[in-house]
């Protein structure tokens, strides 16, 4: 028996050798897995969601429970377009990045509705810090991650090109998102996900195992690219930041490793900085006010509605010397359930595609609503109003930039004096701007907000 045994392990010491040396090169050249989510919290993770800086979390919208890492949605009122984004700490250039993630929940409703089951991991992206405030989506490289219902049927790990463009089969090509070969996941399901990113050569996509897509030259430039963006169009980008993303629609992440292929590419420098910003049209910043009367003449009460004092705030902005702060009380009367403040005027917001202000809350719970009134072609007032609701969280009183784009804006015509309402808004002739602190299911009470830089701005949408 010994003998056999023997000439057995004769017979198989080439195979082990050989097995045995494979392992180790490749153990070599490709370097060991590194767990970079500790499973305990976001350590070594920086999150940057639209309206906030870098490293703030509105609601807990990243959090940690049961050692999985949760996109999760359960203390916001709406979305409220807050697109996030949760970044590694390094910056990489050549690398195998390995994620397991599921969908679960519903979208919130006021998302995008091509938000549901859609999530993504972006790679050889900008860092957060030179993000602008009210950027939607780093300049990066998105691995987009698509699930599955009855109804609709996706696949996933496809590629999305926020202010970027990329090759196919060799090939530079225009298209915004270019589409797998992967099988379709439903919600619940785990699923694992590899990403091979070669410095400025080629993005690999794996699913489950399955090479289900490879890319090539990701370069800076295309659709979403904001404004004045400091990195030239063209430029090849060879490293990056990785990121997870959040839009609306909730997910699960675990087992987050990193396997660095070339050591020599690592860094931790973020010299990036944020594009400037261009194109913005303003509408009031509050700033050019000698005094409480004259803002509060400018920014009139109309005859209707909760009774509210509007003041100068030197302390509470967003930049600049002032803000507005109005305090205001409510009842649950028809006429006092809202507090209204308006400002007439004309502002031309042609180029623009919405507005953006900086808005700070009571913790009330309490709704705001932003208005536009537009003239009709005579240039007269008919009433014509344009409109978007901001529900916000009780307890919370965090400051944030709102961004509202157009396509947003809901048409009011029932007010209106004249049948010749525009069908589609015309940024070029708003004629008022009114705000509304309160809805008919609030409950009432008194309270203090804050506004601070209204302005037409060219938004990434």
């Amino acid at each position: 028996m010994k003998r056999n045994y023997f000439i057995l392990l004769i017979l198989l010491l080439p195979i082990l050798t050989t097995t045995g040396q494979a392992k180790s090169i490749t153990n070599q050249k490709e370097g060991k897995w590194i767990s970079i989510f500790n499973g305990k919290n976001l350590d070594n993770w920086t999150p940057k969601v639209t309206g906030y800086k870098s490293g703030e979390n509105p609601l807990n919208n990243f959090r940690v429970e049961e050692g999985i890492l949760k996109v999760d949605y359960s203390k916001f009122a709406a979305f409220n377009g807050r697109f996030g984004h949760l970044f590694y700490k390094e910056k990489l250039s050549t690398f195998k990045l390995h994620v397991e993630y599921r969908f679960v929940g519903d979208l919130l409703p006021d998302a995008p509705s091509y938000c549901i089951r859609n999530s993504g991991v972006m790679v050889c992206s900008q860092s957060p810090e030179s993000m602008d405030v009210t950027e939607n989506w780093p300049v990066s490289i998105e691995v987009q991650l698509l699930g599955c219902t009855d109804k609709l049927k996706q696949t996933t790990a496809n590629i999305c090109t926020p202010g970027t463009t990329i090759s196919v089969k060799g090939s530079p090509t225009s298209e915004h998102c270019i589409s797998s070969t992967s099988k379709y996941y439903n919600n619940g399901e785990w699923v694992n996900l590899d990403i091979v990113v070669r410095s400025g050569k080629e993005i690999i996509n794996i699913v489950n195992g399955d090479t289900v897509l490879v890319t090539s030259e990701p370069r800076v430039g295309g659709f979403l690219l904001p404004e004045n963006y400091p990195v030239p169009e063209g430029t090849l980008l060879k490293d990056g930041y990785i990121a997870l993303q959040a839009e609306g629609q909730p997910i699960d992440f675990r087992n987050i490793k990193l396997q660095i292929l070339d050591d020599k590419n690592i860094t931790n420098k973020k010299t990036e900085t944020p594009p400037k910003a261009v194109g913005l049209k303003v509408i009031d910043n509050f700033d050019n006010y000698t005094s409480n009367e004259q803002l509060a003449k400018a920014w009139y009460k109309p005859g209707h509605g909760a009774p509210n004092t509007r003041t100068l705030e030197p302390t509470i902005k967003a930049g600049g010397k002032y803000s507005l702060k109005c305090d205001y009380t409510t009842t649950k009367s028809e006429d006092q359930f809202y507090v209204p403040f308006c400002r007439v005027d004309k502002w031309d917001l042609s180029g623009c595609n919405g507005v953006q202000f900086w808005f700070k809350p009571d913790g009330s719970g309490r709704e705001m609503t932003f208005q536009l009134n537009i003239a009709n072609k005579e240039g007269k007032n008919i009433h014509d109003l344009w409109e978007y609701t901001y529900l916000t969280e009780k307890g919370n009183t965090d400051g944030r930039w709102v961004t509202i784009p157009f396509y947003s804006l809901k048409h009011i015509t029932k007010y209106a004096d004249a049948p010749d309402v525009s069908p589609t808004f015309k940024p070029e002739a708003v004629i008022e701007i009114a705000v509304y602190i309160g809805g008919r299911n609030d409950v009432p009470g008194s309270g203090t907000v804050y506004f601070d830089e209204i302005s037409g701005a060219k938004l990434q949408f």
